[in-house]
Parts: C-alpha cells; sequence; structure tokens
C-alpha cells in the first residue's frame, strides 16, 4: 500500500502494543465547549477503540499558567482557573467512573508549573529558543499567523506565550519532560500528543527543522500531533505548511 502523500492526514487504526501516554493538553477557553468534560468524555471513549493491550495511561495538562502571559490581574486568573480547572477535573473524573470500560487510574492530571517543573532545563531552552525566534523570519512569520488563527492582537505577550507552549509540546515528544503517569510508571515507549483541533504552523515548523536537534526514536509519535476533532493524525514529515488549509 502506497505511503498517504503530502498534506494527506487518516485516523490511526491501533495503537502500538508497548506500554504509551496520550499526552492531552486542555486550553482554558475551552473549558466549557470543545473541551468540556462532556466532550472530553466522548473522546475517551473514542480512543479505548485503539488500545490493543491495556497499557495506555492518559496525561492531562491544564495550560492554567500560559496565560499569565495577559494583561489580567494574576490573581484574579488564578482565582478563576483554580475553580475551573476544579470543577472541569471534578466532572471528568465523575464520566470516567461511570464508564466501565474506563480504567480511572490510567488518567494523572497535571497543572503547567507541574510540567514545567518535570523538565529540569526548561528554562534554558525557553532563552535559546527565544534567541532562534528573533533571528528567524519564517518561524515570526507562523507565531504571527498562529496568533491571529488564536484571533489575538499580535504582540510580545501573546508571542512569549506561543513560543512556550509549543517548545514544551516538542520536548515532551522529545523525551526531554517525565511524565509522572501513575498508570504506566516511567514504563511508556511512545507519547502521542492529543488535542481537539489543528496544531500551530510554528509547532510544525519546530519540528520539520528540528531546532534543538533532539531525537526520541522510541517514540513513534515524536513529529505526530493527533486531532482529536477531525479525527487525524498529523505526521509533519508529510506537512506542507504554505499549502494546508487550517480553517477547515
Amino acid at each position: 500500500m502506497a505511503k498517504p502523500g503530502i498534506n494527506e492526514f487518516y485516523d490511526i487504526n491501533k495503537f502500538p502494543k508497548e506500554p504509551g501516554i496520550v499526552f492531552f493538553g486542555i486550553s482554558m477557553p475551552l473549558l466549557n465547549n470543545v473541551q468540556s468534560p462532556e466532550k472530553c468524555s466522548e473522546m475517551d471513549e473514542y480512543l479505548i477503540s485503539k488500545i490493543q493491550i491495556s497499557n495506555v495511561g492518559v496525561q492531562v495538562i491544564y495550560t492554567d499558567n500560559l496565560y499569565l502571559y495577559s494583561n489580567e490581574k494574576a490573581v484574579d486568573l488564578k482565582l478563576k482557573h483554580q475553580k475551573l480547572i476544579e470543577e472541569h477535573k471534578n466532572t471528568w473524573l465523575n464520566l470516567i467512573r461511570k464508564d466501565i470500560y474506563i480504567i480511572p487510574g490510567a488518567f494523572t492530571f497535571m497543572t503547567w508549573g507541574q510540567l514545567l517543573l518535570d523538565c529540569p532545563k526548561f528554562s534554558s531552552y525557553l532563552v535559546a529558543f527565544r534567541k532562534i525566534y528573533e533571528k528567524d523570519v519564517v518561524l515570526q512569520k507562523y507565531v504571527a499567523e498562529d496568533i491571529k488563527g488564536a484571533k489575538r492582537e499580535v504582540n510580545e505577550l501573546a508571542v512569549s506565550y506561543i513560543l512556550e507552549e509549543i517548545l514544551i509540546g516538542y520536548l515532551v515528544m522529545k523525551g526531554q519532560v517525565r511524565l509522572q503517569n501513575d498508570y504506566t510508571k516511567d514504563k511508556e515507549q511512545w507519547i502521542l500528543q492529543c488535542y481537539q483541533g489543528k496544531p500551530h504552523r510554528s509547532y510544525i515548523y519546530l519540528h520539520q527543522k528540528n531546532l534543538f536537534d533532539l531525537q526520541n526514536t522510541k517514540n513513534v509519535y515524536e513529529n505526530s500531533w493527533y486531532d482529536g476533532l477531525n479525527k487525524k493524525l498529523y505526521e509533519f514529515d508529510r506537512f506542507d505548511i504554505e499549502t494546508f488549509d487550517f480553517s477547515k
């Protein structure tokens, strides 16, 4: 069977048989729509059909601290997000416990700050990434397009937000972040980044250029992204950013 061509993407049939983790980022503005507990639960049920052996954990990351790149008061954001996360997690867990096919213990919930703590060199990587950004006009272009696509103003806060967001995702896929999942307990052989929507242009570019020259060959999904909304696995080696339609 011929390999799909450029910008031809399809669903995953089955996950590998080896232990793995679905790395699932939760955006704070989406908690009550496409990433509501009910929508997340629906995706859980769909992804279960792809598991061959019960050795897949789910790492849920709430991106609360990313939204400190804002002009809002930090204390107001903290209180608002703390309440939203608590309600979202508890509602989702209740739905998980009601589903006889889902193992509640496979789910580990974390905040953005906890994730950064498990990447010992993150601050150094972020400083280096900012220097790359200042010189790379293509990266600057894609970051600006990503910000506009999110209907935000292109400014320093928005740029810092995007750079931190895509960098940590890249480092997770490249095995530079320890995912302390209570179910897989460091035995995972693959990590799949999953989100209800398409990846950023800048994120694809970061992987395609492999700007930090990192490899994680045991992870079959190290240069991929699973779109749970459109049910597609985007493999970045076949992705043409300039011709792909991000609007669909």
